[in-house]
């Protein structure tokens, strides 16, 4: 025998439990602002970016995009400096010890 609530889930949908309060925050403003206050129609939105994030993160991850990355700076590497440079500006040489 079927329940009034039973009835009531066949005809309008589901009821998900467990889900933690601030997830139904974002599902309820977002609902209400991009989705005319349908819940299902944000959640399911959610899950295709879900999905479209996990697809793009594992072909970033396996390079199957093929993707070049372009670092800004100095076009050729810099020469590096003998001694130490202390955060005043100031230089210690090797050559014993004499600052500059």
């Amino acid at each position: 025998m079927e329940t009034e609530i039973q009835s009531k889930i066949e005809k309008r949908g589901m009821i998900i439990s467990r889900i933690p309060e601030w997830a139904k925050e974002v599902i309820k403003t977002t609902a209400e602002s991009e989705h005319s206050d349908d819940y299902g129609a944000c959640i399911a939105q959610f899950i295709r970016d879900a999905n479209e994030y996990r697809i793009l993160k594992d072909k970033f991850f396996n390079n199957d995009m093929n993707l070049k990355l372009i670092l800004d700076g100095p076009s050729k590497p810099e020469e590096k400096e003998e001694g130490i440079r202390f955060a005043n500006g100031k230089k210690l040489n090797n050559n014993g010890g004499k600052h500059e």
